[in-house]
């Protein structure tokens, strides 16, 4: 059973910037990295689900069409369920990865930067590394009007 402050959409806020930290640090294997990515747009993508099932939010079923005024959110729910059901369902945004850049740093303190790029249905490339920032950037100002985060 989990404890009141495990189960409260703040927790799940909470693990998404958790893996937002991860995701947007140095990495040494592009392996480490796809499996932060995966948790990451799974964490991201999870938290409307937490908001819309707590009634301490306030907010319910209407979190469903305002995530949708957020396209970084509708990217994200995308890859989100790709990753989790290993299929798409309904509308969503159509996203895929279709390739993976890797630049190693010979002698440097960061060893790699490893960037996925996501190309949209209408063939318009997108920055995995900017889609997550985005995507954090637009739950803060979401939460904010919702008077969810001060």
């Amino acid at each position: 059973m989990l404890t009141p402050s495990l189960t409260g959409w703040r927790a799940q806020y909470d693990r998404m910037q958790r893996s937002y930290a991860r995701v947007t640090s140095p990495y040494t294997s592009s392996v480490a990295y796809d499996d932060d990515l995966h948790h990451f747009m799974q964490d991201c993508w999870h938290l409307k689900d937490w908001i819309q099932n707590d009634p301490g939010a306030g907010v319910g079923m209407l979190i469903e069409g305002l995530v949708d005024g957020y396209p970084s959110l509708r990217i994200v729910a995308d890859l989100a369920n790709a990753s989790k059901h290993l299929r798409r369902r309904g509308n969503g945004a159509r996203a895929f990865v279709t390739s993976t850049n890797v630049t190693v740093h010979l002698g440097q303190p960061r060893p790699i930067d490893v960037d996925y790029i996501v190309t949209l249905a209408d063939g318009s490339p997108r920055s995995a590394t900017s889609l997550v920032h985005e995507a954090v950037k637009d739950w803060d100002a979401l939460l904010t009007k919702q008077v969810l985060l001060p």
